[in-house]
């Protein structure tokens, strides 16, 4: 294991995209009886995201080529609950492709898998908030409705071209994935009862001036 954390990312690049049956391998050592081959195999499964995670693009020579992964064998996790929210957070990053108009954003969008970073914020998601049951229940569905308002492109855009990654948005509160819209609501109404404290307290001391006087 060791070894293998320290091999150049360029060959750990070039086993994972060349063996798309990496993914059904990872799964069979996460789910292994023994222990500590189990705990070995869910370090490599979450080094193997992150490596297709961050990795949309390798340079061949001087020019950029777009890497094809099949991402077939990381949709599932067995699990019915978090199959259902990477299908969801999927549905919610494919809309970024219709929603961006700029060129070159729309360069970078189109060169991101949606499947892959939805399997990979889902995988935050899980490993942060473990399972989509009681009190969590409110995070996982403030973070999926969040992710898929119409009235709120930005959030999925930074997700899925990786300003935001999955664990960044298990942090973030309401206030913060809101749109822009309802954040600078929010700014106004703070702002708003700011003046209105200031306003409290120089009135007070005016008073206590005039007392002392």
């Amino acid at each position: 294991m060791n070894r293998l954390k320290e091999a150049p990312k360029s060959l750990a690049y070039e086993v994972i995209c060349t063996n798309v049956s990496m993914g059904k391998s990872l799964t069979y050592l996460s789910n292994h009886k023994n222990p500590q081959v189990r705990s070995e195999g869910k370090l490599l499964w979450t080094l193997w995201l992150q490596i297709l995670y961050a990795s949309g693009r390798e340079r061949s020579g001087n020019k950029e080529t777009p890497v094809k992964i099949s991402t077939d064998s990381m949709k599932k996790t067995g699990d019915s609950k978090r199959d259902k929210v990477r299908e969801i957070l999927h549905t919610s990053l494919a809309k970024v492709a219709t929603e961006v108009l700029e060129t070159e954003m729309k360069k970078r969008v189109v060169s991101c898998d949606p499947w892959m970073v939805a399997v990979s914020v889902e995988s935050a998601m899980f490993e942060k908030l473990g399972c989509l049951v009681g009190s969590q229940k409110a995070k996982y569905r403030s973070i999926l409705f969040n992710m898929g308002d119409s009235n709120n492109p930005d959030l999925r855009r930074k997700v899925l071209i990786g300003e935001i990654n999955g664990e960044r948005l298990v942090t973030m509160d309401r206030e913060e994935m809101g749109s822009e819209k309802i954040q600078k609501e929010v700014q106004r109404i703070k702002e708003k009862a700011r003046f209105k404290e200031e306003t409290g307290i120089n009135k007070m001391l005016h008073s206590a001036d005039l007392i002392m006087t």
